[in-house]
């Protein structure tokens, strides 16, 4: 007897700490499931919020502005009309000091998420772009330069209707013998269809998928925006070194580009003013969304729309999950003075 009570103490032990350990499994997966939906909930917020902005608000050299004032002295500042030229005879395009930049700078979103932004003019185009711009990009990417012309013929091959080769080149019958997916006949959709490219696969096998996307765009943006391009970006310009790419990002830190004849006499480029650069950004780009709790980073490729009569005022392009660098816990976050993106307990909101 005494021994079958001890049994049955035994069994019950275990039983109840089996229950013990499932229920604190479910509780904490629970949790889990709650911080990733709040997560996904503040992201999306963060994104359909940066929209409607782009939506209703100015665009600077300075980038998005976060409301209707308008400055060009220290500490003056009036309202802004949605002309082309306010009461003052200033165009409306001049910085504020206060918009939100378009270079990939990170910013405080809602309720823990982050978010850069990066104007597709920041990126190189590979759909979309001039010759002038091909050895910066192709160095960046770290590609030989005896590999340039052939790539070159394969991504043209890759993308125009005809099954006419170029010289290097590769039609659908060179893919079918290597097992590849044949050619789309069309502009990629995504920055990372380039390694679907024969030989550009590759040729970029050293990058992972998030410098890639850092890189390019499949916008139809051709010039380069010195307002908003990476260093690396820059250096795609004849003539622009490292060292003086990093002088001009520290430049329009305090000031942005406003004139293509002054940047380029600034640093004596070898360019003239009709050379395919920008300084204004164009109606499309990518969102980068992470969360503070955890978790991968979400890329968001939109482009405004509001010549679609009818239609919805911007558009998603495409969206990539790509994995979290520890390095991005560690970048500057800055915050936005607007009541936007104030916090959920401040008065007003």
């Amino acid at each position: 007897m005494l021994v079958a009570v001890l049994v049955a103490l035994v069994v019950l032990t275990l039983l109840a700490t089996a229950i013990a350990t499932t229920s604190e499994r479910a509780i904490r997966e629970a949790r889990e499931n709650t911080d990733a939906f709040e997560a996904e909930v503040a992201m999306t917020s963060t994104r359909d919020t940066l929209l409607f902005m782009f939506s209703t608000q100015r665009r600077t050299f300075g980038g998005l502005t976060i409301d209707k004032q308008v400055s060009w002295s220290a500490g003056q500042a009036t309202a802004s009309r949605s002309t082309d030229l306010d009461d003052s005879g200033l165009p409306p395009m001049l910085p504020i000091g206060n918009e939100i930049r378009l270079d990939g700078t990170a910013y405080q979103g809602l309720n823990g998420a982050r978010f850069a932004l990066q104007d597709d003019g920041g990126r190189f185009s590979p759909n979309w772009t001039f010759d002038l711009y091909h050895p910066g990009l192709f160095t960046q990417l770290g590609v030989p330069v005896e590999q340039w012309p052939e790539l070159e013929a394969k991504r043209l091959d890759y993308q125009d209707p005809d099954d006419l080769f170029r010289l290097g080149g590769a039609e659908a019958g060179d893919y079918h013998t290597k097992g590849l997916p044949p050619p789309t006949n069309r502009p990629l959709t995504t920055p990372l269809e380039v390694r679907r490219i024969m030989g550009w696969g590759d040729a970029l096998k050293g990058l992972d998928d998030s410098r890639l996307v850092s890189l390019l765009t499949i916008s139809r943006s051709v010039m380069v925006n010195v307002n908003t391009a990476s260093p690396e970006m820059l250096q795609t310009l004849p003539g622009v070194d490292k060292d003086m790419a990093q002088r001009m990002v520290a430049m329009r830190q305090t000031l942005p580009f406003m004139l293509n004849w002054q940047f380029l006499d600034t640093f004596k480029l070898p360019l003239d003013e009709l050379a395919p650069i920008s300084m204004l950004a164009s109606n499309s780009g990518t969102l980068e969304l992470w969360h503070n709790a955890g978790g991968p980073i979400r890329l968001v490729h939109w482009t405004l729309t509001p010549g679609d009569e009818g239609g919805r005022p911007w558009r998603l392009d495409y969206t990539l999950v790509l994995p979290r660098d520890p390095a991005t816990d560690q970048t500057p976050i800055r915050t936005i003075p607007s009541p936007l993106f104030a916090d959920p307990g401040t008065p007003g909101r």
